[in-house]
């Protein structure tokens, strides 16, 4: 979900209250809701004020208006009608975070919702113990303290449950419609054709690399055809495929330091979405102008905490007319909308073409909370 439309949808929830309140009330001075717009013997502002006077009207009439029991009575109004409400709404929102499975149930954390449901008990049985007797009673004030805390925690909750059925639909809707450009770059046709001419002609000059040309590519084919399949794969299965990628392409070459590949950090126990990373390789050596220089193409990884930030630099010509929205049969606007659907507010893209050199950079904090 959009995060404009998102702040209109809040933004609708809460002037929903005051504006009910404010309409009744107007409304009221006619006896007839459907003359609320004819004139009035008082102005708007005057119902305005009238509306939302209960915030500040002290609790204990007879006593100074700035007694202790007055100015206590006045926050507990304040809490009671704003901050109560939005606070446990936004708990619910933010620090539960419910989820659909796979089974389309959703996934509360009930520990955290008990723990914000205590939170009103805590607070109002403070303000029996400090304010006036003469205002509220405790029942009744614990009784309409938790209405509130309840009600909004269950609108708190179905919001982000909402929002998060949205994302996922959008997401399901948007993984059939790259399916098939996905599964057209598993298997790039002219990649294989090269890598089963470049094996031939190892078998009589060099056996032992042609049979280990062909486990890798055996490798490749068995990752692309089954182990891309489920929504998430261990960061160390998509680095070795990369490895393996780059060792196929590179006994198309000479320069055998065309290439070099870094890994800073432990990539254990850390997943990732499939097949993320190859549209870059693979675009660097496909725009690659000059692979008889050392180092033309730098892949590095650098893995710290839950955080993978990864960047692809090769040089490039500037008289080449690079179509930078087509990443090997995947566009460039593709695998932006894929990184948004799967890491919203997760990741940052960065391309840049400068002084010879075309470079990606890729960061994803792969923290699933």
């Amino acid at each position: 979900m959009k995060k404009s439309v998102r702040i209109i949808l809040h933004s609708a929830f809460w002037l929903f209250f005051p504006l009910s309140i404010l309409i009744t009330n107007w409304s009221g001075e006619f006896g007839f809701f459907s003359h609320m717009f004819a004139e009035s013997q008082k102005s708007f502002w005057s119902v305005f004020v009238e509306s939302f006077q209960f915030l500040v009207e002290p609790p204990d009439k007879g006593a100074d208006f700035y007694s202790g029991s007055n100015l206590i009575g006045i926050i507990f109004n304040f809490y009671l009608y704003t901050i109560l409400p939005v606070g446990i709404f936004y708990a619910c929102y933010f620090l539960i975070k419910p989820k659909f499975l796979s089974n389309g149930r959703p996934d509360l954390k009930w520990k955290n919702l008990i723990i914000i449901l205590l939170v009103p008990i805590v607070i109002t049985t403070i303000f029996r113990f400090f304010t006036i007797r003469v205002a509220f009673e405790y029942p009744y004030f614990l009784t309409l303290t938790y209405v509130y805390a309840i009600a909004f925690a269950f609108a708190g909750v179905v919001f982000r449950l909402v929002e998060n059925w949205i994302s996922n639909e959008k997401l399901i809707k948007q993984n059939l419609q790259s399916e098939l450009a996905l599964l057209k770059n598993q298997i790039n046709p002219h990649f294989l054709f090269n890598t089963l001419n470049n094996i031939d002609s190892l078998i009589k000059s060099n056996p032992a690399r042609a049979s280990e040309t062909l486990v890798k590519l055996s490798e490749i084919l068995r990752y692309m055809i089954y182990d891309t399949n489920i929504a998430k794969v261990p960061l160390l299965q998509e680095l070795t495929y990369i490895e393996n990628y780059i060792g196929l392409q590179k006994i198309q070459f000479a320069n055998q330091e065309l290439v070099t590949l870094s890994v800073q950090g432990s990539p254990d126990k850390m997943t990732v979405v499939p097949m993320l990373y190859i549209p870059f390789v693979e675009n660097a050596f496909k725009h690659c102008n000059n692979k008889n220089v050392p180092d033309a193409i730098l892949i590095s990884f650098s893995i710290e905490n839950n955080m993978v930030n990864f960047v692809c630099v090769n040089l490039v010509d500037k008289t080449q007319n690079i179509t930078k929205d087509n990443s090997s049969g995947i566009g460039l606007s593709n695998i932006k909308r894929r990184l948004e659907l799967i890491y919203p507010d997760k990741h940052t893209l960065q391309i840049e073409e400068e002084n010879g050199t075309y470079k990606v950079s890729l960061s994803i904090n792969t923290n699933e909370d």
